[in-house]
């Protein structure tokens, strides 16, 4: 028997998530998981993404299971969900994972090569005007220099696809982007010309208004937010054309 509590008054056990009622420990279900939930950051996803995702559904449900969870405004938000998606795959046991944990993970694992494509890139980028980020590739004259500016918290080295491919790669996983752009009323899928592998596990992202991700989560006993093939839900798996 497995059992987790995230605090004192919400547990998982077996995979089932509980909430003391009246002192004692009731199952969360579908109709009342946001009520539930929302006083430990997880809240419904953008009303249009529950639309759209709607329209890929067998059983439109009256309560959408998705939701996301915020994970801090410090520059680190893209690490802090890969972090948060790790914890609830290891729960039971006694890893943890913080943002500078997954910048150290890829850090630790990028190559000469890869170094050297992707300082090239930047430069090339910033070149053409069309670098945003908080440091500047020429001042980078080593990979020792890059992995330095790569474990950098805050709003230095954000990230992009180059890092999100090399992340995927040391950690086996799919890593997929929903967008959610307010202003520009862009609920799209983002393309992270990543491959799909279908033997890794998968973590959906949402970023909103092109500067800001949040974890995506689903519930179904608990709520979920690393996903392997077998429980990926049938709307994103269509939303992606994933195999069913």
């Amino acid at each position: 028997m497995n059992t987790y509590y995230y605090t004192d008054d919400l547990r998982l056990k077996d995979d089932i998530l509980e909430y003391k009622r009246k002192d004692t420990f009731t199952k969360v279900k579908k109709h009342n998981w946001h009520h539930i939930l929302n006083e430990y950051g997880w809240e419904k996803i953008n009303k249009q993404w529950i639309i759209i995702l709607n329209k890929y559904s067998d059983n439109k449900e009256k309560n959408s299971r998705y939701s996301m969870i915020d994970c801090e405004r410090d520059g680190d938000c893209f690490f802090h969900c890969i972090a948060n998606a790790l914890n609830e795959r290891d729960i039971y046991t006694d890893n943890y994972y913080v943002a500078s944990d997954i910048r150290k993970m890829i850090s630790d694992n990028i190559s000469k090569e890869q170094y050297n494509f992707m300082i090239s890139t930047y430069r090339i980028m910033k070149d053409a005007d069309d670098f945003n980020e908080g440091w500047d590739p020429y001042e980078i004259d080593s990979l020792e220099d890059f992995k330095e500016c790569i474990e950098t918290s805050g709003h230095v080295y954000w990230g992009d696809y180059m890092l999100l491919q090399l992340l995927c790669e040391i950690l086996k996983i799919n890593i997929f982007i929903l967008k959610a752009n307010e202003y520009e009323n862009d609920y799209s899928i983002y393309n992270t010309m990543c491959e799909y592998k279908r033997d890794y596990d998968n973590i959906f992202l949402i970023l909103e208004n092109d500067s800001h991700f949040k974890l995506l989560g689903y519930f179904k006993d608990k709520m979920i937010s690393y996903f392997v093939s077998e429980n990926i839900p049938i709307e994103l798996k269509r939303l992606f054309k994933l195999k069913e």
